[in-house]
């Protein structure tokens, strides 16, 4: 098979190997059964609404970017909640997914294949939620610049929420990272969790979730 025409392979080798192991129809699948358990599923979106209520009370419609959409699950989620939503990934795969899934009797989301690390949206946001672990799937090395397109997408005020797994390998990509290329970018770090339910971060978490804001 030539590379073009390898799951995944515009995006990392790393990500290449999630999509050989994962089958995207049980992947949606699963949060599908898990929400008809009654289980929380959209963590993301609930920070959001606190977010908003904390930092964008006034603000009669709220723009997000969903930056590393995947299937849409997020993207969707905001939209049924009364935002305004659009939709970027690296993987045309899961943007046409996200498509196909996006109901018909909602706003319409505006989908992109683009890579986040330069892109140009001709749109600036009031939130832009980086979920799903992109830090760790994305090309080696790409963070800085992702961090920096991401936050020029910003409106004034605007925050940059990301939520990643806190790895042990050498390679890895942490919240002191994140931290280091948002102010480089021009953002302050408001708030820093090790949950999408906003428990308090330890200094030793295995997962973290990162607030900032362009002043």
């Amino acid at each position: 098979m030539s590379p073009e025409h390898i799951p995944g392979s515009q995006v990392s080798d790393r990500w290449v190997e999630w999509r050989r192991t994962v089958d995207l129809d049980g992947y949606d699948a699963r949060w599908e059964r898990m929400a008809a358990r009654g289980e929380a599923v959209h963590g993301e979106a609930d920070l959001v609404d606190w977010l908003v209520d904390g930092w964008l009370p006034h603000r009669d419609v709220v723009d997000i970017l969903d930056a590393g959409c995947g299937t849409g699950r997020l993207a969707i989620e905001l939209v049924r909640r009364g935002y305004r939503a659009v939709g970027v990934d690296l993987d045309p795969d899961m943007v046409d997914r996200a498509r196909r899934k996006a109901p018909d009797n909602e706003p319409v989301i505006s989908w992109h294949v683009a890579d986040l690390s330069t892109l140009r949206l001709d749109s600036e946001f009031d939130i832009v939620v980086m979920a799903g672990n992109i830090p760790l799937f994305c090309a080696a090395g790409s963070q800085p610049s992702i961090i920096s397109s991401l936050a020029a997408h910003l409106r004034p005020g605007g925050l940059l929420v990301c939520g990643w797994s806190q790895e042990t390998r050498a390679d890895t990509y942490l919240a002191a990272h994140f931290s280091r290329d948002v102010v480089d970018s021009g953002l302050s770090v408001e708030h820093h969790f090790s949950t999408w339910d906003r428990a308090e971060a330890s200094g030793s978490d295995d997962y973290a979730v990162v607030v900032a804001r362009r002043d």
